[in-house]
């Protein structure tokens, strides 16, 4: 027996059954109280046993095996994608309830701290925030679904692992500019999940085909029952017995074949008890048989030379959101692949855009979405004009910076006010009682990531902090949070979107050469007029945009001032509820509160 290579295949009716015996000659180290991490696909909201989730009863009868060998603790979690609760979608999936039956834990990956593990020499990325409770159990069991996948050609053990990406943090494997190494075929998407298995790998590998699914999974596509339960101590080899038994090549599924490579496995050094497996062979429909009857007068797709991961995500978005077009008197024009004109381009003007890494190279002609393959929420988000950054001026000095996707509080005080934006983030600069408990309030609420200085550490007690010290640079979900300042007054740096947003408070600091000169948007808690005319002679030259904070009186003189003044800066004079909206991308910009309520 090939130990590592050893993969076994179940098939039958009593699924909790054979899943508490399909490890057995799997597993041979001691169980004997450690912690055990079972991680299901539980990425959508949906009823159990469409081949939707991982099936509940295969949950119950690994939690029974691992019982049966005196594991500490059992957790049982998953992040859902961006836009999904991950403890309603557990509890659709059945799963809540077989925990609490069965005595597990169960938990949404996203309530234990972010990590941001590195990866040396990585292809396509350089780290990568993932749920810390990966590294604080003893073994992590992937227990995946089979299934088809529009970008990846298959969703199996391997890929679930992405699902312990930390929250919105997924979607940078969608959002990948660096191209795959020449010469080869597999997608930037491919190589983004090989860097990921460096630092995210399970131990072992349980693939529920009680219930698989066709066509267009991971979550459009057609159930398919085939009653099959696969595992292994090596989750490729895992795979590459699913994808036999499915019907697909490996070279169809680029992320599969990348690990195979990198671990010099092939179908020769893999062992399968039993060795007749190929009598439950069950042809998959795979996406690109799949055939739907789509269409939308309102979008024209110009993709005569897009690759198949393209052509998912025109398909993806036609059928999630094709409804949100019905009432545009003109299409809008998507171009994807290599060889497009770009004399077509201009034809279409400002109802062009491009889809996709291979139309980089025209993106100074139309908008354009990244990726390879691209994911269709950013599409949307380009088309329908909700990228950039919005600030919103929320009372007398707190602030809300909102994107689509965020919505990061800067010293919120009013905890009743504030709870309605369901914030993603918080910031502390002034540590009033009143903003660190109406802070602390509403990231228990929330379980929004909460940043403060190392000084107001213990008066946030029993909330979850990323407590900071000066000069330090923090990654975040986001993207990147850089705190300078004194004497208890932190001066933030954010990069959002792409864009600078510098937060100053403090009026006497000597502000670096290197901040002034990446600042897009200043934002400037102010006492008086000297403090503007200052920071005005600082940032006229580099940053976009001003916001000063500050009184009614100020505002008057800042008015008076500077209105009539020719400059390359833009002051943004925000009363108590106004707002105003930036992105690098595009000239104009709906603000998100039009599509998800996003500002006050």
């Amino acid at each position: 027996m090939i130990l590592n290579n050893f993969v076994r295949v179940l098939k039958g009716e009593n699924t909790s059954e054979m899943a508490s015996e399909i490890l057995e000659g799997i597993i041979t180290e001691d169980i004997n109280n450690k912690t055990i991490l079972l991680k299901p696909n539980v990425g959508f909201m949906g009823e159990p046993r469409k081949g939707l989730s991982t099936h509940p009863e295969v949950i119950r009868g690994l939690i029974k095996y691992f019982k049966s060998k005196n594991a500490a603790k059992i957790y049982v979690g998953d992040s859902s994608v961006i836009g999904i609760n991950t403890v309603e979608a557990l509890k659709s999936a059945g799963i809540t309830k077989v925990c609490e039956e069965e005595g597990a834990i169960c938990i949404d990956l996203n309530d234990s701290p972010p990590i941001d593990m590195k990866i040396t020499d990585g292809y396509v990325v350089d780290s990568i925030l993932l749920s810390s409770i990966i590294y604080d159990v003893d073994i992590v069991v992937s227990v995946g679904v089979m299934k088809t996948h529009m970008h990846t050609g298959a969703s199996l053990s391997i890929k679930n692992m992405k699902g312990a990406m930390y929250r919105r943090e997924k979607n940078k494997l969608h959002r990948l500019t660096k191209r795959p190494p020449a010469g080869r075929t597999e997608r930037s998407l491919d190589f983004g999940i090989l860097d990921l298995t460096t630092v995210c790998y399970p131990d072992y590998a349980v693939i529920d085909g009680t219930v698989g699914m066709e066509g267009f999974g991971p979550s459009g596509g057609t159930p398919k029952p085939i009653g099959l339960l696969l595992a292994s101590k090596s989750a490729v080899a895992c795979d590459m017995i699913a994808l036999k038994l499915m019907g697909m090549e490996l070279s169809d599924v680029g992320h599969v074949k990348l690990v195979a490579e990198r671990d010099n496995i092939d179908y020769e050094n893999i062992e399968v008890k039993p060795s007749d497996y190929m009598k439950y062979f069950d042809k998959f429909q795979t996406p690109k048989e799949a055939r739907l009857e789509l269409g939308c007068d309102a979008l024209v797709y110009k993709d005569e030379s897009a690759c198949s991961a393209c052509h998912a995500t025109l398909t993806q978005f036609l059928r999630y959101h094709s409804d949100k077009f019905k009432d545009e008197k003109e299409p809008y024009y998507i171009f994807a692949g290599k060889d497009i004109d770009p004399e077509e381009i201009k034809k279409y003007g400002d109802r062009a855009f491009l889809l996709g890494a291979c139309t980089a190279k025209f993106k100074k002609l139309a908008p354009f979405c990244k990726g390879c393959p691209p994911v269709t929420s950013e599409l949307l988000k380009l088309i329908k004009k909700m990228t950039g950054v919005t600030v919103n001026r929320v009372g007398e000095k707190s602030l809300n910076i909102a994107t689509k996707d965020y919505r990061i509080l800067v010293d919120p005080d009013d905890y009743d006010l504030f709870k309605k934006l369901e914030p993603s983030h918080i910031l502390i600069q002034e540590q009033s009682e009143k903003i660190i408990e109406c802070a602390k309030r509403l990231q228990l609420k929330f379980n929004a990531e909460l940043f403060c200085l190392k000084t107001v550490e213990d008066k946030l007690a029993g909330a979850r902090l990323n407590p900071m010290e000066y000069g330090e640079k923090f990654r975040a979900e986001f993207g990147y949070i850089e705190v300078f300042g004194r004497d208890n007054l932190p001066d933030y740096l954010l990069e959002i979107e792409g864009i600078n947003v510098y937060q100053l408070v403090n009026k006497n600091i000597e502000i670096e050469r290197s901040v002034i000169e990446k600042t897009d948007i200043l934002i400037a808690k102010l006492e008086d007029i000297e403090q503007f005319e200052k920071l005005f002679s600082i940032f006229k030259s580099h940053a976009k945009f001003i916001v000063p904070i500050a009184d009614c009186e100020t505002f008057e003189k800042i008015n008076k001032n500077f209105g009539d003044k020719s400059s390359d800066i833009e002051i943004k004079l925000l009363n108590t509820g106004e707002n105003f909206s930036y992105s690098k991308d595009q000239a104009k910009v709906v603000s998100n509160a039009s599509y998800e309520g996003g500002i006050l």
